[in-house]
């Protein structure tokens, strides 16, 4: 594979604020693990309960990961679905459950559907306006008349609760990262034409995993904090690396028919003020 067909992407995907970037893999690889696997990664539960957690470590990335997902509002009106847009819930508009036939929407989105109700209803502009004026004027988790027939009530969300209901991330996800990461411990040898890592390649082209070559281990630390790392651990008697994300959720990834000489190193990523160290090990 020629340097010219490789393309510059982040060993810890960018989603989850990766920053470390190599040029180890083709760009349409690259594109196919993006739409595959990276870009779901921050919908594994795991992933953002740990997020949720550090978000005042980590404000900004906190909110660009839980950006879209899907969330619980609770309240007195009782529980509703929707998504969080920039930090604001947005309610699922639907029709009510309850069998009464209502709707539930936003608030803005309920003003303009009552307005145009009223239009079609044909009420003339001033009872419009009246009817709006004490729409906006109601208070929350009251029930007000707005016309026949038309009530509202404007309910109020006591607390959010994310839905945790996305798919653990993808093993391919640490196997890209940790194969990257030999790379640079590799160089131009992780090019060459050998069994182990052309089975690697194999997975990240889209294959499937062969247990008796890779295997991802999952696992976790006492308590979450705002760091990323990738370790070479060594050959145990194979090459081993750890990836680790919002300190808490780890992956061995076991690559069985590989080992790696030389020296070994260590890469942290500092999310609260965004700062990236590398050191290398010393054995015994």
């Amino acid at each position: 594979m020629r340097t010219s067909q490789l393309t510059d992407e982040h060993l810890i995907p960018e989603a989850l604020g990766g920053r470390l970037i190599s040029s180890f893999l083709c760009q349409d690889c690259n594109s196919n693990l993006g739409r595959r696997a990276e870009a779901v990664a921050r919908r594994d539960p795991t992933i953002q309960l740990l997020v949720n957690e550090l978000s005042e470590a980590i404000p900004k990335l906190a909110q660009s990961i839980l950006h879209q997902q899907r969330v619980y509002s609770e309240g007195p009106g009782g529980k509703a679905s929707g998504h969080l847009r920039d930090g604001e819930f947005f309610v699922q508009a639907r029709q009510n459950d309850d069998g009464s036939g209502s709707l539930i929407q936003r608030t803005p989105d309920a003003r303009r559907a009552i307005q145009k109700m009223l239009e079609r209803q044909g009420y003339d502009a001033p009872f419009r306006a009246e009817a709006l004026a004490r729409f906006d004027q109601a208070a929350d988790n009251t029930k007000v008349e707005l016309a026949y027939g038309l009530e509202v009530v404007k309910w109020q969300v006591t607390d959010i609760q994310l839905a945790l209901d996305g798919p653990l991330m993808d093993p391919v996800v640490p196997i890209k990262t940790a194969y990257e990461f030999l790379a640079c411990h590799l160089g131009t040898a992780i090019c060459k034409k050998t069994p182990p890592l052309d089975n690697v390649r194999h997975v990240l082209a889209g294959g499937e995993i062969d247990g008796s070559q890779i295997a991802v281990e999952r696992l976790h630390a006492p308590k979450a904090r705002p760091f990323h790392g990738i370790i070479f651990e060594g050959n145990h008697p194979h090459a081993q690396v750890q990836v680790r994300l919002f300190g808490k959720l780890a992956f061995r990834v076991h690559f069985y028919r590989l080992a790696v000489e030389g020296p070994r190193a260590q890469y942290t990523h500092d999310l609260s003020v965004n700062e990236e160290s590398i050191r290398q090990l010393h054995d015994g």
